[in-house]
């Protein structure tokens, strides 16, 4: 399929929207001019320009015949799917030299990086017609049949899931902020560990803790109570006991991946991340924590274009991925000297594009010697926001509802 065949046949239905909806630019590389001429064209004049305008401007391009044309969606497909063929191809053998040369670290960024461009250059805008009947039954029929993950994952705090009619669904970026030891990694983990009782599969990305201090803080919600976090830490249990309540709680049922950065010998990105979803295909996703990955570009920009970036990349990670992701972010004080109050939603650390990006916005605040943890929705595109006390008792898991009159 030439480049040729799809100006000839834009020139032909004048379908010029097929080219205008996703990145064609790299598409054209032998009549890039020619593309432009006809975009700019249509640009200042609302319409494709006539065939003999462009052969006037372009001598050496000769459209094909008609009768022997497609429509323009139809070749631009084609030679879509031939771009792609020949720059995978190409990033291979370049993969491969690298490696050839000992250099398999660069060898998998380079990949890594083709893969993100080439994602970019063959993704079209989706449209749907409201009006359209069979799409809207369709979809439905879809959700019917998918019935357990129809109304997203339930948080198990039921003041929360108030606010949440529908339940945290895929697509969604939920941000989990506070200032640091309030408790922002473990009531995320909790919420991960009610989507594993809800049977959905977990993925929890952790940059500031180990495999196992967050697999012990799991089993410490799990537990109920049974467990200790701090005699989990020290080896301090009985064997026989655990093992058995191990069994009966986790034997048959789906898993529940935790993840760390030594997992990804290197920086943590979006495009890393997604790796990991397409290798574990989870239903939802924890990062722990933002100011701690990169965007997928680090570049040399400043924190506050770094965090922006990210924000925006882990969006559309959850929208392409169709899995609902919590991101958890420090927050940056106004007063340094007080850390126990709910942040708002400006003080997210280094952007606020974060707040911007996300669906919802979950703030806490605690005194660092008290044990109860106010929970306040700094924003909620589906719904009221909350705001709720919680007792907590980080070494057994436990968070409970407790009303503010009982302060």
């Amino acid at each position: 399929m030439s480049e040729s065949t799809v100006l000839s046949a834009l020139l032909n239905d004048k379908q010029i929207h097929h080219l205008l909806q996703s990145d064609t630019e790299s598409l054209f590389v032998t009549h890039g001019d020619v593309w432009k001429f006809i975009k700019d064209y249509y640009s200042m004049n609302n319409t494709v320009p006539p065939a003999a305008l462009v052969i006037d401007a372009f001598p050496d391009f000769i459209p094909e015949n008609p009768t022997s044309l497609g429509a323009t969606q139809h070749h631009l497909e084609q030679l879509r799917k031939e771009h792609l063929d020949r720059e995978l191809r190409s990033a291979l053998r370049n993969a491969a030299t690298l490696i050839q040369d000992g250099q398999a670290d660069a060898a998998l960024q380079h990949l890594m990086n083709e893969v993100r461009n080439l994602n970019k250059e063959i993704s079209v805008v989706k449209d749907i017609n409201a009006v359209d009947t069979d799409s809207a039954v369709s979809y439905l029929k879809e959700m019917i049949d998918n019935r357990s993950r129809a109304h997203g994952v339930k948080t198990g705090i039921d003041q929360l899931d108030l606010c949440f009619p529908a339940g945290i669904r895929g697509g969604q970026l939920g941000i989990v902020m506070a200032y640091p030891s309030i408790g922002k990694s473990y009531i995320s983990l909790y919420i991960l560990a009610q989507a594993w009782k809800q049977g959905f599969t977990p993925m929890i990305v952790s940059l500031e803790m180990s495999e196992e201090e967050v697999r012990n803080r799991l089993y410490t919600i799990l537990g109920k109570t049974r467990w200790s976090l701090r005699r989990l830490s020290s080896g301090d249990v009985d064997i026989e006991e655990f093992e058995r309540w191990h069994h009966m709680t986790f034997d048959g049922k789906q898993p529940f991946y935790i993840i760390s950065s030594d997992s990804f010998g290197g920086e943590v990105t979006p495009e890393t991340i997604r790796a990991k979803m397409n290798q574990y295909k989870p239903d939802i996703v924890a990062c722990d924590y933002m100011q701690l990955m990169s965007p997928n570009d680090s570049g040399n920009g400043s924190e506050v274009v770094r965090m922006k970036n990210l924000s925006r990349e882990l969006k559309m990670l959850a929208m392409s991925e169709k899995i609902p992701i919590l991101a958890i972010s420090s927050a940056t004080p106004t007063d340094a000297s007080d850390m126990s109050s709910v942040p708002t939603l400006g003080q997210t650390a280094w952007s606020r594009q974060i707040a911007y990006d996300a669906d919802f916005v979950l703030a806490m605040g605690r005194d660092l010697n008290d044990d109860v943890m106010q929970v306040v929705g700094r924003k909620n595109r589906e719904g009221m926001l909350p705001d709720f006390l919680l007792q907590v008792d980080f070494d057994k898991g436990l968070f409970i509802y407790k009303a503010f009159d009982d302060v």
